[in-house]
C-alpha cells in the first residue's frame, strides 16, 4: 500500500486465567500498532487480579498506544461487568473514548475511520442489548450522523448472518429480534468492518459486495480449530488490518508461526 498507513492490531478471546504466554506472544506480533483492539472474553473469570496482570502487560508494551476494548460473556460473569469496566478505563486513561451511559463508546480513529464498541450482556446462553436495545440506538444514531467514510463496530459475538459456524439450524447467538436489527443497520449504513470474536474458530474475513461490509471474526489467543486444514490446531492468532488510500487489507498471523492465513481487502 502507498502513502500513510494506519495499522490496528486485534486480539481477542484472551481467557487470561493465569498463564499469560500466548498473551504475550501476541503483543510482541502486534509491536509496531497504531492501535490496539480486544474483543472481549478478556479476563477468564472476570477477575480484578486477572484484569491487573493483562493490564501490566499492555501498558509495558503499548503505553502510547491506544487500547479499545469490548466486553464477552466471561467478563460479564452474573451480569457484573464491574472489574471490566475499572479495567476499560485503566488501560486507556490516556486516550479515552466517549462511553456512553447505554454501555457502548465511540472514537474518532482519524479523520476518516471511526470506532464504535458493542457491550451486550449475556445471560441463559444468549447475548441481548439491555433496555430494550439502547446501544442498537446508540449505533445507528452515530453511524447515521458521523462524518467518517469507514466506520469499525467491535461486538464480542457475531452475527448470525457472518458467524463462522452457522448451521442451518443454528440460533444468533444474539437474541434474534435484535441480530435482525445489528444486521439491517449495518447493511443500511455500509462501509463498516464488523469485529468479532467468541467462537475460537480460526479468523475468517468475509467480504459483502452490495455494502461494503467487511465481517471479521478475529480467532481466539487460546488454541483454535481451523476448519479447511484436517482438525489441526493453531496455537491462537494475532490480526492486522491495515489501512490506508488504497483499501483496507486483513491479515491474520499465527502468534508462534507467523504464517499468513488470511488477506482480504475491501475497497475504500
Amino acid at each position: 500500500m502507498t502513502g500513510k498507513c494506519t495499522k490496528i492490531g486485534v486480539i481477542s478471546d484472551l481467557h487470561l486465567y493465569k498463564k499469560t504466554v500466548n498473551i504475550e506472544h501476541a503483543l510482541l506480533a502486534l509491536h509496531n500498532v497504531d492501535l490496539l483492539l480486544l474483543v472481549g472474553d478478556i479476563a477468564d473469570r472476570g477477575a480484578e487480579k486477572q484484569y491487573n496482570i493483562l493490564l501490566k502487560l499492555i501498558k509495558e508494551q503499548f503505553n502510547d498506544v491506544p487500547v479499545y476494548c469490548v466486553s464477552g460473556n466471561h467478563d460479564n460473569p452474573a451480569r457484573d461487568d464491574t472489574n471490566y469496566r475499572i479495567f476499560e478505563r485503566k488501560v486507556n486513561d490516556k486516550y479515552p473514548a466517549v462511553v456512553d451511559e447505554c454501555g457502548a463508546f465511540y472514537k474518532y480513529i482519524n479523520e476518516n475511520v471511526d470506532l464504535i464498541g458493542l457491550n451486550p450482556v449475556y445471560g441463559q446462553k444468549q447475548f441481548f442489548f439491555p433496555d430494550k436495545g439502547r446501544q442498537l440506538d446508540f449505533l445507528q444514531g452515530h453511524l447515521r450522523g458521523s462524518t467518517c467514510s469507514y466506520h469499525i463496530v467491535m461486538c464480542h459475538p457475531p452475527l448470525i448472518a457472518h458467524n463462522p459456524q452457522r448451521r442451518k439450524d443454528m440460533p444468533p447467538y444474539i437474541a434474534s429480534e435484535q441480530d435482525k436489527r445489528f444486521q439491517g443497520i449495518l447493511d443500511e449504513i455500509g462501509n463498516v468492518i464488523l469485529i468479532c470474536g467468541h467462537t475460537h474458530v480460526a479468523p475468517t474475513a468475509e467480504l459483502e459486495d452490495a455494502c461494503n461490509n467487511l465481517y471479521i471474526n478475529a480467532g481466539s489467543i487460546c488454541p483454535t480449530m481451523k476448519k479447511d486444514c484436517g482438525g489441526e490446531i493453531q496455537q491462537g492468532n494475532a490480526t492486522l488490518l491495515e489501512i490506508s488510500s488504497n483499501g483496507i487489507s486483513v491479515i491474520v498471523n499465527g502468534i508462534h508461526t507467523r504464517k499468513v492465513y488470511i488477506e482480504k481487502f475491501m475497497k475504500m
